[in-house]
């Protein structure tokens, strides 16, 4: 799928998210009703509000496509220390396939963080798989960035776009698992691609804008970063 086509579906205006919404930025993590919650936070440590979509880019190192974006913030204070954050893909990885991200990709994607034994694969169905885990700090926060790679597939010199939907979960007790949550990954894109992207994201996969109020964290989720580790 070529730029032309992306940025064409958001100029007709069909690609609508809050004005805060960027494609660069890490997970951040809030509790709220004894939920995890996820929110975008910028690189430099700026709540820019709560998201179920992320993005990132591949580049292909060493003969591998590898990312270590998006990373993960969590403010100092938001989970136990010494528990576990936990995250599991939910779903087989998604295509884009010029309409949406309905084809399931040949290629998988992995996520590892720390020894290669702390690895999880997007499953082959949309089945949950095991969690990978993110030591909670003695602050009650972390700030990590998982290494992902693109796993069976050749691009070559097209650009593809891949869909990972993941959830949080915690050891602490008494916190429920974050909503689904989605990672747009390009290859062979650039930015304004990835931001589109996004928006068709948020547009026909997350139920409704509505459920970011849900939680009351459209104006706290600017004031505050968070954090959360759990296992499955």
């Amino acid at each position: 799928m070529g730029r032309a086509f992306v940025v064409g579906i958001a100029t007709a205006g069909l690609l609508t998210a809050p004005s805060w919404t960027r494609a660069e930025g890490d997970i951040g993590l809030v509790i709220s009703g004894g939920q995890l919650v996820t929110t975008k936070i910028s690189e430099g440590g700026d709540p820019l509000g709560p998201d179920r979509v992320f993005s990132a880019s591949f580049s292909s190192i060493g003969g591998a496509w590898y990312t270590d974006e998006p990373g993960l913030q969590i403010g100092a204070g938001t989970l136990s220390p010494g528990s576990n954050l936990g995250m599991f893909f939910t779903r087989a990885l998604r295509q884009w396939n010029g309409a949406n991200f309905d084809l399931v990709s040949g290629g998988r994607v992995s996520s590892t963080f720390g020894p290669p034994s702390n690895s999880i694969w997007t499953p082959l169905t949309d089945v949950n798989t095991g969690s990978m885990l993110f030591p909670v700090e003695s602050s009650g926060g972390l700030h990590d960035h998982p290494d992902w790679v693109l796993e069976n597939f050749d691009p070559g010199a097209d650009p593809f776009y891949f869909l990972v939907e993941a959830r949080f979960t915690s050891d602490q007790g008494g916190l429920a698992d974050s909503l689904p949550f989605y990672i747009v990954f390009g290859v062979n894109a650039d930015e304004s691609d990835l931001e589109a992207m996004e928006g068709w994201v948020r547009e026909n996969i997350i139920p409704s804008p509505a459920s970011l109020a849900l939680f009351g964290l459209v104006a706290w989720g600017r004031t505050r970063r968070s954090r959360a580790m759990s296992v499955r």
